[in-house]
């Protein structure tokens, strides 16, 4: 509104003359200060403060200034953050802790973040899809033990610590149930959040992306389970008898969002293979509808879009690529997301639980501490691993604020029971998203990842590409063993594993790639594909390769390069043939009991030199 003049009148009253009236629910809040403007000149300066009070009113934000608000207020977090050394993503919550109604006020009303609730959705639908696709097998075949392991202790073991802290402080049996369920939880968005800004890459990142996703698949099912038995008991006084229910209830959830999460993987699949649908556009239509239709089947929109990721994860390279398609709109998604978790963050009821929240907010950490290192230990991993996972898993926000809104819609559930377990979970969240960051980055600079996710010069010695203790009648035995190893764990699309497998065998006859001291490293070409690719196995009892100095192979690594990539080829093989000639790494690859063990080795200090960042 813009007040083009006034004028004093004989009667001692100023009047403002307005140059236009907006319509809609401003209308009548003019009319009002029009008619407070006709007072007396003493009462001028009363009226101006009533008519800025009333233009300024933060109810009346435009959605669109709010999300303005919130980006600019992520943005100066995070780079505050930054002059500070601390994560990324604690900036932004402190961002939104600044705008928000515990200090300036500018935005947080029930109206403005209800209004926000699908961007926050689509963020957290964004992160699931990612993070579904990183459950690749190709990727995790060789370590879902360990992944397995580390997902059910962790789980199991914060659900148990909770629930019985919650006991031994005088609450009951159905808040502590309810408690237990949602300490599973572990926010996605957080961990993806932390990765990305660390620039983190490894096994031991791999192992965490894939244990906080079976956590929220555990975490949900759960809820459900808990709910159901919680919710019965005040219906009918009995909840040994709605088991059935209970089990039918979470088997609806996996179920019904395993099936829409695939159907819509399948139709995307479809769809991009054809160059008149535009990638970026399908993959966005598909997420968003996916989130309509899980909040009108009563799914969670997490699991569904979980479960979209999985699909395109272990499809085709074409579909796998969909994965990449949205990333231009991570950062800024990241940034709303939680600038708006710290507008949301309850200060009043942290305070007002007080005891009660650190209780619940401890109790989990040591739960998730416990659990994740007797699941590494069980697994058998690395102590790099298990020692670093045991602290990673802190944070907590979306998942957990999600659950609390669905129990809130509960009517058996008594409501000084949901106040309770609302308050508890909302109280425990701020304080997860305050600490969380921190001891989760920690763990990935620990972890001696940070700053790996970059392009190297032997990208494919991965750990999901190493088999060891190899059995070969011979060479001939062991490649072919190789190549359809190659098949299962890479993208092989423009050739069949036989015309691979003659590729190699070709080279083979030619001269024989035993190169002594226990190494073969054969290789053969096709025509296109985006990399050199290849595997490693280990040998120990030795097969014979025709090698110089006559010694059993031990160590063999294959290799298949593109026609247009046979510069980089030289390289690759200079690079291998140099850093398996070492001694100490040598004969550390050969006593490797798993291909995580081998992988410690070809991370290890000694061999970074061969192995080296092309940037």
């Amino acid at each position: 509104m813009h007040l083009r003049k006034r004028s004093l009148h004989s009667d001692g009253v100023f009047r403002f003359h307005l140059d236009f009236l907006p319509t809609g629910g401003r209308f009548a809040t003019l009319l009002k200060i029009r008619r407070i403007c006709l007072l007396h000149e003493r009462e001028t300066v009363e009226a101006l403060q009533q008519i800025i009070d009333s233009i300024l009113h933060t109810e009346h934000l435009s959605p669109f200034l709010v999300v303005g608000i919130l980006i600019l207020a992520g943005f100066a977090g995070g780079w505050v953050a930054k002059l500070l050394k601390l994560p990324h993503v604690t900036g932004n919550i402190f961002g939104g802790v600044v705008v928000g109604p515990a200090c300036l006020g500018l935005i947080g009303t029930h109206e403005q973040l209800h209004d926000l609730q699908p961007l926050s959705t689509f963020a957290m639908s964004l992160v699931a899809v990612s993070i579904g696709g990183h459950l690749s097998y190709r990727r995790i075949h060789n370590s879902l033990r360990r992944i397995i392991s580390i997902s059910l202790l962790e789980v199991g073991c914060s659900v148990v610590t909770v629930m019985t802290a919650a006991r031994l402080f005088g609450m009951d049996w159905p808040t502590s149930c309810l408690l237990g369920a949602i300490s599973a939880s572990t926010a996605p968005a957080t961990t993806i959040a932390l990765i990305r800004e660390s620039r983190a890459k490894g096994p031991f990142v791999k192992t965490l992306i894939s244990a906080v996703a079976l956590n929220n698949i555990l975490c949900i099912l759960l809820f459900v389970m808990m709910r159901t038995f919680v919710t019965s008991y005040f219906e009918s006084g009995e909840t040994a008898g709605k088991i059935d229910d209970a089990l039918i209830l979470s088997g609806y959830h996996l179920v019904g969002a395993l099936a829409l999460g695939l159907a819509a993987g399948w139709i995307c699949k479809v769809l991009v293979s054809k160059p008149k649908f535009h990638d970026f556009t399908t993959i966005l239509l598909a997420i968003m509808l996916l989130d309509g239709l899980a909040a009108y089947l009563q799914l969670s929109p997490l699991l569904v879009n979980l479960f979209f990721g999985v699909f395109l994860g272990n499809s085709s390279e074409v579909a796998e690529r969909q994965l990449t398609t949205l990333v231009p709109l991570e950062p800024i998604l990241y940034v709303c997301f939680f600038t708006l978790a710290g507008v949301s963050l309850h200060i009043d009821a942290m305070l007002a639980v007080g005891v009660l929240a650190l209780i619940y907010f401890f109790a989990r950490v040591l739960g998730k501490s416990i659990g994740a290192a007797l699941g590494g230990l069980l697994g058998k991993c690395s102590r790099r691993i298990w020692q670093n996972m045991s602290f990673a898993l802190y944070p907590q926000s979306g998942i957990a604020i999600g659950l609390v809104i669905l129990l809130s819609n509960d009517a058996y559930i008594p409501a000084e029971i949901i106040q309770a377990v609302s308050a508890i979970i909302l109280a425990g969240v701020t304080l997860a998203e305050i600490a969380g960051p921190f001891c989760t980055k920690a763990a990935l600079a620990r972890s001696g990842e940070a700053g790996r996710d970059r392009e190297r010069l032997v990208e494919f010695l991965a750990e999901e590409f190493i088999v060891v203790n190899l059995k070969a009648a011979d060479k001939w035995d062991a490649i072919r063993q190789l190549v359809a190893f190659m098949m299962r764990t890479h993208r092989v699309e423009h050739i069949t594993q036989e015309e691979l497998y003659q590729s190699v065998v070709n080279r083979e006859k030619d001269m024989s790639t035993g190169m002594g001291r226990n190494i073969a490293i054969p290789h053969g070409h096709i025509e296109k594909g985006p990399e050199i690719q290849g595997v490693m196995a280990i040998c120990r009892d030795g097969i014979d390769f025709d090698s110089p100095d006559g010694e059993p192979v031990k160590i063999i690594m294959l290799i298949i390069t593109p026609e247009d990539k046979k510069d980089m080829h030289l390289k690759v093989l200079s690079s291998l043939s140099s850093m398996v000639r070492d001694d100490a790494i040598r004969s550390r690859l050969i006593a490797a009991i798993s291909p995580e063990d081998a992988m410690e080795v070809i991370e290890s200090k000694e061999a970074r030199d061969y192995n080296y960042f092309l940037d």
